[in-house]
């Protein structure tokens, strides 16, 4: 899987959205915990797509 360009894509573009103004106004109110979660949350998936089977 760590071969396929279109996962590497997705994920780049995923972490474009979460970390842009919208998602980042909607959770204004709890931004520190919006960012460590989703940044923990994105660095576990990344991590998964990226280990070898």
């Amino acid at each position: 899987m760590m071969n396929n360009r279109e996962v590497w894509v997705f994920f780049f573009l995923l972490g474009l959205l979460l970390f842009n103004w919208p998602f980042l106004d909607i959770f204004s109110l709890s931004l520190p915990y919006y960012l460590f979660g989703v940044w923990g949350l994105f660095i576990f998936v990344v991590r998964l797509a990226a280990r070898k089977d």
